[in-house]
């Protein structure tokens, strides 16, 4: 009789175990090769001028962005993104600047859920002050960050980058930024 119990809880624990390990072998979180993934988020924005031209040179604002990535493998991932930007300063006047650039991530695997990340962007920035003429320069910077999926399909980031730009003096010469960004991500 107790042999017969144990080999019965030892047949349950069995098919617990083989239950519990197909289903995790089955479930893929993340992008894989030849997926895409398309992100939103919202980032607090610190900016600072090298040169003061007559107004505030530091700012602080919160800026959208969107981006649309491409996975060459589970690794190396290629991405657009394009972030509008609306920014008043305290001594008056407001611009809109446009960010649209490329970047790259190389993706850490930490655990089946969780993604660690760094890579180099760079793009265009436009940026168009009320009052005064508009100017595109070359913007490139580094970040890294860290994907969580809290579903096989979607992620919550978190993303610390630092970007440079040479712009005209009349609009504050060399700029260093530093972006905190918060968002969503869905693989398609």
């Amino acid at each position: 009789m107790q042999a017969t119990k144990f080999r019965m809880s030892l047949a349950a624990c069995a098919a617990l175990l083989s239950a519990s390990q197909a289903f995790s072998q089955e479930t893929t979180y993340g992008a894989s090769g030849g997926d895409f993934l398309f992100g939103f988020s919202g980032s607090y924005r610190y900016a600072h001028a090298s040169a003061p031209s007559g107004g505030a040179d530091e700012v602080e604002s919160f800026v959208a962005r969107g981006n649309l990535s491409w996975f060459g493998s589970r690794e190396h991932e290629f991405g657009f993104e394009l972030a509008p930007g609306f920014f008043t300063n305290e001594l008056g006047g407001s611009s809109f600047d446009l960010y649209a650039g490329g970047y790259y991530n190389y993706n850490w695997w930490t655990s089946p859920q969780m993604t660690i990340y760094a890579g180099p962007q760079i793009g265009l920035l436009h940026t168009d002050p009320s009052g005064g003429s508009g100017e595109s320069a070359f913007s490139w910077g580094a970040h890294a960050g860290v994907r969580f999926w809290i579903d096989p399909r979607v992620s919550i980031d978190i993303e610390p980058r630092v970007s440079f730009t040479s712009l005209d003096e009349s609009l504050g010469g060399d700029e260093s930024v530093f972006d905190l960004l918060f968002g969503l991500s869905v693989k398609l």
